[in-house]
């Protein structure tokens, strides 16, 4: 594993037991999110993915959805902190391919927690139509 990227999961490690970094965390992403224009269907996609992890942690944390395992919520806060971090494998500045490493990680979780993440919209429909 590249050293900059173990670094984030470490720091990721440590912000999930702390609620005040988490909420840090989730203003910084969204924050950065607002930044981003969704210029292509790459960024479309990472915006898209970015505000699922965002609802997904918030929602976990707050302890309306308490499904996830501390796997499943460590990695969605990884892929929040390398998001927002701008010095990851390429950085965020270099057009065209600063986020498309940001986008590969989110993918990677995507993929790898696709279970939980539908669990996750379900959840979410239901309680959209019971309200």
């Amino acid at each position: 594993m590249n050293k900059s990227v173990l670094k984030i999961f470490r720091k990721a490690n440590r912000i999930l037991k702390q609620q005040s970094q988490v909420n840090e965390l989730l203003r910084k992403a969204a924050q950065k999110l607002q930044k981003l224009k969704g210029s292509n269907k790459q960024i479309n996609e990472l915006i898209e993915y970015v505000q699922l992890f965002l609802k997904m942690i918030k929602k976990s944390f707050i302890g309306e959805y308490n499904s996830f395992s501390n796997k499943t919520l460590l990695s969605l806060v990884f892929g929040l902190l390398y998001f927002v971090t701008p010095m990851d494998l390429v950085p965020d500045f270099i057009p065209l391919l600063g986020f498309s490493d940001d986008l590969s990680i989110i993918y990677f979780i995507v993929k790898n927690f696709k279970s939980d993440i539908e669990a996750f919209k379900i959840w979410e429909l239901n309680q959209r139509s019971m309200s």
